[in-house]
């Protein structure tokens, strides 16, 4: 008999992107040779893209089979949203940077999450969240499988730009020194200091 286990990872999202790179198409569906070749330029932002959201799809499915128990898949939606709020602070024009915006002004267009204007404050719609991480994922994964070139550059033209009422967002959390990132001090200078 085969025992089940569930997973208790506390980064289970961490690891389901990496499982989801392995995940699609490597090949266009159409005989238009790798996705990477077919893409070309736009090939890593999609391929980031496509792992952070399948990955999240898988998180969903998973909780939804029980066998993540952990927290809970409202927990992961909102984390995420905040992922892309704390990464998109390092810049949005790297390949992980304008997959985070296409992710970013996809789910605002889903209705995944909305943002209370008088406080700035975000809010996730988790039943429109589970809808618009689904619909992206299969569109992402759409787009690699076609090796559709002019398809993915409109996607990005539209949805990889920070739009500017989150730019006044990011500008007032630096107005505010909040840090981007927790910076450790080691060596052995600091562990003699006085």
């Amino acid at each position: 008999m085969v025992k089940r286990s569930t997973v208790q990872s506390r980064q289970p999202r961490a690891l389901l992107h990496e499982v989801a790179h392995g995940l699609g198409v490597k090949n266009t569906i159409n005989g238009m040779g790798t996705v990477r070749e077919a893409l070309r330029e736009h090939a890593s932002p999609m391929e980031e893209g496509k792992a952070d959201v399948v990955g999240l799809h898988m998180v969903t499915q998973l909780f939804e089979r029980g066998e993540i128990t952990e927290n809970s898949v409202e927990h992961h939606y909102v984390t995420f949203l905040a992922g892309i709020f704390r990464s998109v602070r390092f810049g949005a024009a790297s390949a992980h940077g304008r997959a985070n915006m296409v992710r970013f002004n996809y789910f605002l267009e889903e209705g995944a999450f909305s943002r209370d204007d008088a406080t700035g404050t975000y809010r996730v719609d988790f039943d429109a969240m589970r809808a618009a991480v689904a619909g992206l994922s299969e569109l992402i994964l759409t787009l690699q499988g076609d090796g559709d070139y002019d398809g993915v550059a409109q996607l990005l033209e539209e949805k990889g730009m920070v739009p500017p009422e989150l730019q006044a967002d990011l500008d007032r959390l630096d107005a505010a020194g909040i840090p981007r990132d927790i910076v450790f001090e080691q060596g052995i200078s600091v562990l003699f200091e006085n």
